[in-house]
């Protein structure tokens, strides 16, 4: 075991930096989490304001613009002087102050010239325009009621029930839905975190082990290479694996309901890292065996990592990629790892897992895939005996 022994003392010399990437974006992937759970909660939330209302017309019409913009919001009730005014709007006490004039009515039933509601607000707000587009609203159905031949009695009554009609709007299925729960957001970031530390992490080791006088010095001892080769494939794995139970740890640490973790929902995120752990392995194998220098690997994990992660529905969700960009992103694993787990995220029990399984199928087979070329790599390189 001299091999695996001596692939986990060069391992522990990298241990600062994977230290600082698993933390760092750890604290990423906690930060957007509870963010998207406060998405979700409030992605719709009607906001009350804190208005006066000064009647001076005291008309049918002029009550039932008060009652109009009464619903939803406060009225608050303050004594009418310039000072108490400016001072109530300066505390932000009130949020607007709406003054409909004497003669508003007439005005409207009678077709004279229109009465100028005085609307006042504090600056740099969207209360005044809120408000004005409310009263707007009232006095053009007056209007056209009354310009559509109704008597000025039934103007008052119908432009209320007009303002007392609501749109329903619901939120159906099938939409682009960009929110998800809080435990998708600890493992969508997981093949940028798990990339980056794989390639910075145990890429230097397999520098060392494949230089040319390192390689040949293995040939010539009694060690098989066969043996050698076995050993540090080992060490990959297992490390491979304490960086994934790492993550879990501070998964199950940072959760809110840890006991979500242990639950079908939860095993299967498990799975489904275990999962693109073999394209990590199959990844760092290949870059173990084509670069030649440290120095390139930290440029060649944030060009994978960074790649894949825009490309892939990490970053940037799904929804929101174009459907050109989307088609392009089936040829890299990390697309079928992020859309098995947004099956996990929407998954409910008794629910066929076809769609998963291919997902998670297609990972492997990934992973699968860049090991072969890695092989391929190494034994042409060895046989035009070019290996430094």
């Amino acid at each position: 075991m001299q091999v695996y022994k001596v692939f986990f003392r060069i391992l522990y010399k990298q241990k600062i930096q994977i230290l600082m990437y698993l933390i760092i974006f750890f604290s990423i992937s906690i930060v957007m989490s509870y963010q998207g759970e406060d998405t979700q909660k409030g992605m719709f939330k009607a906001h009350s304001h804190r208005l006066v209302i000064f009647d001076e017309d005291g008309s049918e019409l002029s009550q039932g613009m008060a009652a109009y913009l009464r619903e939803g919001n406060e009225e608050v009730k303050i004594e009418d002087d310039k000072e108490t005014i400016q001072d109530e709007l300066y505390n932000r006490n009130i949020n607007c102050v709406i003054r409909i004039p004497k003669g508003y009515g007439k005005a409207l039933v009678e077709g004279g010239e229109a009465v100028r509601l005085e609307v006042l607000s504090i600056p740099g707000t969207i209360y005044a325009e809120t408000f004005k587009n409310m009263t707007g609203r009232y006095s053009s159905i007056a209007r056209a009621y009354r310009a559509g031949g109704m008597e000025p009695q039934q103007v008052a009554k119908k432009t209320a029930e007009t303002c007392q009609e609501k749109v329903p709007v619901t939120l159906v299925e099938g939409g682009r839905e960009s929110s998800h729960q809080t435990m998708y957001y600890f493992f969508a970031y997981f093949p940028y975190i798990f990339i980056s530390i794989s390639v910075v992490g145990i890429g230097p080791i397999l520098v060392v082990f494949h230089k040319k006088e390192v390689r040949e010095r293995n040939i010539c001892s009694c060690y098989p290479l066969q043996r050698t080769n076995l050993e540090l494939y080992g060490g990959m794995i297992t490390a491979e694996i304490g960086f994934c139970f790492c993550y879990f740890l501070m998964v199950f640490a940072a959760m809110k309901e840890r006991s979500q973790l242990f639950r079908l929902q939860g095993m299967l995120y498990c799975l489904n890292v275990f999962c693109f752990m073999v394209v990590t392995l199959g990844i760092v194998f290949l870059v173990g065996e084509v670069v030649k220098k440290n120095s390139v690997l930290n440029m060649i994990s944030n060009i994978i990592a960074l790649g894949m992660s825009f490309l892939c529905g990490i970053f940037v969700p799904l929804e929101f990629l174009g459907d050109g960009l989307i088609k392009a992103a089936h040829f890299l694993p990390a697309y079928w790892y992020i859309k098995s787990a947004s099956w996990i995220d929407r998954y409910v029990p008794g629910q066929a897992m076809g769609e998963l399984w291919r997902g998670l199928g297609i990972q492997l087979l990934f992973g699968a895939a860049l090991v072969g070329v890695g092989l391929a790599y190494s034994k042409a390189k060895v046989a035009a005996g070019q290996r430094e």
